[in-house]
């Protein structure tokens, strides 16, 4: 199966399903999946935990899972996050309302089973959720639990504000001086009514005081997750190096090398300005060799190389081949100007390898004009003369030959295989073009026409 594929298992039947996306929001986290057949189910999840799936037509407007693909913190698939969430809750089995709601009575407190009851909005009755919730609550008020049974109220004023019942127990003078408790600091909040508390923080998680208290809150319940989902949250919204460096911290912390990266590049993509995330990807796919990452950051203008990562890079470029790279002109010459500006040792062969790729696409007195800066500055290399020379003489058809053997250098093989039949059609007795002919289709790996090359050097010198 493909990275994002998975495997949901219905009573004895399993579903190939491919994730879409998750939604990060409050304490529960959800995976919108679909089969080949474009269905789409919803996984469900509880501070990490898996609970159940649900087969879906449409979602219930203003439900629960809409406000979470709305108001979470949403991250598209593939994503180490989904993987994370997936893998760590085998095997997934879609389980029915009843086995579900057993579960939750087993597994967890009756206020968290009561908020996980409003996860449902969009698969279950409404009325059979809410009547499941205020079965809760009079269980409460029966034994004479009257601030936990009002923290049932408060969920319920969350799910059917408008419910008749719902009224009544919040204006019910025997239930104010629980209502007060709300008006507590959060941190008082938190011990006396956590599910209300994190929502509270959720909601107003862009002021820094009550960040601050929702990531401690996280932090102390090792949800790991929502910690590293909040402080992407934050730096996608403000970038700042404090929180860049915190989310760095967790990373590297939570997640191995290959997830951290792929973590960091989709959020560089969201904030391509933020130069500490870029260079710190840079410096990643240095140290791995992925020259194709390498040029897609420098390519962005405001990337500039420091000395180090210039040395780096320029020990890299040595041994490696340009060309397969379509690298813009003006962004090849802003690298190896910078280079170059620290290392001025390694200007003639970097510019080699620089001309050697740019003549795949330009011709010489671009090329002369491209190299101008470089040359005032290091005149001289023989690289510029050997430009020079095929500058002068391009037109010469008496020096073909000399304009053949330079484009080899450079390894233009299509303008050197032009030269040296020139050469040969001009001076037909001549074995050096011949010879020439046949090395470069022996190097080209075409050893039909090197062999026939071959024959008629042979020919050539016998008639000599």
């Amino acid at each position: 199966m493909k990275q994002d594929e998975f495997l949901l298992y219905d009573y004895h039947k399993s579903i190939q399903l491919h994730a879409e996306r998750a939604t990060f929001y409050l304490q529960g986290e959800i995976i919108e999946a679909f089969t080949n057949g474009q269905e789409v189910y919803y996984l469900l999840f509880f501070k990490q935990q898996f609970l159940t799936a649900f087969k879906a037509k449409s979602l219930r407007r203003r439900s629960f899972i809409e406000k979470a693909f709305k108001q979470g913190m949403v991250f598209e698939a593939p994503h180490p996050f989904i993987e994370i969430l997936l893998d760590s809750n085998p095997p997934l089995k879609s389980i029915s309302f009843n086995q579900l709601n057993k579960k939750l009575q087993m597994t967890y407190t009756l206020q968290e089973k009561a908020f996980i009851l409003t996860f449902l909005e969009s698969f279950i009755q409404k009325k059979q959720l809410f009547d499941e919730i205020s079965s809760i609550f009079y269980d409460y008020r029966r034994n004479g639990q009257l601030s936990m049974g009002y923290q049932i109220v408060q969920i319920l004023k969350g799910f059917a504000p408008n419910h008749r019942l719902v009224k009544q127990l919040t204006s019910n003078m025997e239930y104010i001086k629980y209502a007060n408790m709300y008006n507590q600091t959060p941190e008082k909040l938190v011990a006396k009514d956590p599910v209300f508390a994190e929502k509270y923080l959720y909601s107003q998680k862009d002021s820094e005081q009550h960040f601050q208290q929702l990531s401690s809150q996280y932090e102390k319940e090792s949800r790991w997750l929502d910690l590293m989902a909040l402080f992407i949250y934050k730096l996608l919204k403000t970038p700042t190096t404090d929180d860049y460096r915190s989310l760095l911290h967790l990373l590297e912390k939570h997640l191995n090398e290959k997830d951290r990266v792929v973590v960091l590049e989709k959020i560089s993509t969201q904030i391509p300005d933020f130069l500490l995330l870029q260079k710190y990807l840079f410096d990643h796919y240095v140290s791995s060799y992925n020259m194709g990452e390498i040029f897609k950051i420098t390519k962005r203008q405001e990337f500039h190389l420091s000395e180090n990562q210039a040395q780096t890079f320029g020990d890299l470029l040595n041994d490696y081949d340009l060309r397969p790279h379509s690298l813009q002109p003006e962004m090849l010459k802003s690298l190896m100007s910078t280079v170059i500006k620290f290392f001025p040792e390694k200007a003639e062969r970097l510019l080699h390898k620089s001309v050697t790729t740019l003549l795949q696409a330009h011709e010489l007195p671009y090329i002369k004009e491209w190299l101008s800066s470089f040359k005032e500055v290091q005149p001289q290399l023989s690289l510029f003369e050997k430009l020079d020379t095929m500058y002068e003489i391009s037109e010469d058809l008496d020096q073909m030959q000399t304009l053949g053997e330079l484009y080899v250098e450079f390894e233009q093989f299509d303008k050197a295989i032009e030269c040296f039949s020139w050469e040969m059609e001009l001076k037909p007795t001549e074995v050096k073009p011949v010879q020439c002919l046949m090395n470069i289709y022996r190097e080209l790996g075409m050893d039909q026409e090197a062999d026939a090359y071959r024959h008629l050097c042979i020919n050539l010198q016998r008639q000599a």
